[in-house]
């Protein structure tokens, strides 16, 4: 199927600086074909799409979550981390059944993709179900179980099945990581089980990193050494790595981390609401780690628009480094795209918008008050719009939302479900 799309403003997030032009793009299937200011009208195409006051851009990459968490969204709120996870979260996961994780997962992707959202990375629990409802949803993932020193063999075994089916597969949206929970969390034994699975299955690891103060000190009285050394030791970034926060990273930590494969996910929203401190994005970036923008789950961020991540990212890092230049727009805009997708070792298909890529992009309606005017592009996406306005959806070369509607997705349905759950556990 081919798919002619005409009169867009196109900002495809290549090159360092932005290139926003009207042009017409041509998808082949789910393969971006062609990106010019005309396209051959002798060429045949089965559907036209005419994004007239739309800006297109590529899909908004999420580099952590934790999908099935959407029930927690305000609950038992204003804690610090381990207090609200020991208090309000760990009693109720108890309870949690398959159904439990497949609407709350649902739930959490349909609100990524009413945000702009087309791929997500993600660990949890009961992952087989948080499967079932990405592939329902149409959503580009990267899953894993989330291993900590309990229930090991089950999760390892699981992800070497789903590993099997979905890593093999070149045009499945689904790829399989490992996950070790966190270095607290984690024995030494079950980290290496974990980065030995990681080679063996030619994969990535996905693991929270000095999220808290907290955790860096329980590592440090447990085995004199700081979680990235205690990771490095492990042999941990011999295969390419998702860090999960990275808060508390040390000149020497910053040292190991230059040579990963992978990088960082910054979770501003989250950390902000957890007390939990402010990444030094900057210093990272500047000692050449690579930094996508996640989430984390709704319970700790209360949203999964990524607009309201690069916006906190942008003021953060402002007031961290008392500099009001220190990121450009563009810059912040790269981080939800292209450096996402290189965090999950994707951005020879995903990211930007040109020829030989698959056809995840966003359409976002321009001719509304708070974007005008459009003195700088950009500077709007980031600071002034929000995943409100993102007007359509396409991912892997199919319309997932239109004008603001679903398709094939009962957006009511979903509601109720999860909110018969909420009333059951909470």
């Amino acid at each position: 199927m081919k798919t002619l799309i005409t009169n867009a403003y196109v900002l495809d997030m290549v090159g360092d600086t932005a290139n926003i032009e009207k042009k017409e793009i041509l998808i082949n299937d789910n393969i971006i074909e062609i990106i010019d200011k005309e396209i051959d009208k002798d060429i045949e195409v089965d559907e036209k799409i005419n994004a007239k006051n739309m800006l297109v851009m590529p899909g908004l990459v999420n580099t952590h979550t934790h999908l099935a968490m959407s029930i927690f969204r305000g609950y038992k709120t204003d804690k610090k981390l381990m207090d609200w996870l020991e208090d309000a979260i760990f009693p109720v996961e108890e309870k949690l059944q398959p159904d439990d994780i497949y609407w709350n997962s649902y739930l959490s992707c349909l609100e990524m993709i009413k945000s702009g959202t087309t791929t997500c990375n993600d660990m949890y629990f009961g992952m087989n179900k948080t499967v079932e409802a990405i592939n329902d949803t149409g959503l580009r993932a990267v899953v894993a179980w989330c291993i900590k020193d309990d229930a090991i063999k089950d999760k390892i075994e699981k992800t070497r099945e789903y590993a099997r089916k979905y890593n093999q597969d070149s045009n499945s949206k689904i790829k399989i990581f490992v996950s070790a929970d966190a270095p607290h969390t984690c024995n030494p034994d079950t980290i290496q089980l974990c980065v030995d699975l990681a080679k063996e299955l030619n994969t990535g690891l996905h693991i929270h990193l000095s999220e808290t103060i907290d955790e860096e000190t329980k590592i440090q009285s447990r085995y004199a050494k700081r979680s990235t050394e205690y990771l490095n030791d492990l042999n941990a970034f011999d295969v390419p790595v998702v860090l999960a926060h990275g808060i508390y990273v040390s000149d020497s930590d910053i040292e190991i981390l230059k040579n990963i494969k992978g990088g960082i996910s910054h979770n501003p929203i989250s950390n902000c609401k957890l007390s939990s401190g402010i990444c030094d994005v900057a210093k990272l970036r500047s000692n050449g780690i690579t930094i996508g923008l996640g989430t984390d789950g709704i319970g700790s961020t209360t949203t999964m628009d990524m607009f309201e991540e690069m916006k906190t990212a942008a003021y953060l890092q402002k007031v961290n480094a008392t500099e009001s230049n220190i990121f450009s727009a563009y810059d912040i805009l790269k981080m939800a795209t292209i450096d996402g997708a290189k965090v999950l070792g994707m951005d020879d298909q995903i990211g930007t918008l040109e020829p030989g890529k698959k056809a995840d992009l966003i359409f976002i309606k321009t001719d509304k008050p708070h974007m005008c005017p459009a003195n700088d592009v950009c500077h709007n996406l980031v600071y002034s719009s929000n995943g409100a306005d993102v007007e359509s959806v396409m991912i892997d070369g199919k319309l997932i939302m239109q004008n603001r509607k679903m398709i094939n997705i009962d957006e009511k349905q979903v509601m109720r479900q999860v909110k018969k759950i909420a009333k059951r556990l909470l």
